[in-house]
């Protein structure tokens, strides 16, 4: 959610693809301050899926 901290290596979301689950990791320490997509909406490879503060 929004305001959470997160740490490096934090599973922060699962994405489903071809009916595997696959565990979204952070690639740094922070404070997420923008989720980009919402639950069940198909993304894109590469696409952002969040907006970390590291500060």
């Amino acid at each position: 959610e929004v305001g959470d901290q997160v740490r490096k290596g934090q599973t922060v979301c699962i994405i489903e693809a071809m009916k595997l689950m696959n565990e979204i990791d952070t690639e740094s320490s922070g404070r997420v301050v923008e989720i980009l997509v919402e639950n069940a909406q198909p993304i894109e490879y590469g696409q952002i899926l969040m907006r970390i503060d590291p500060n």
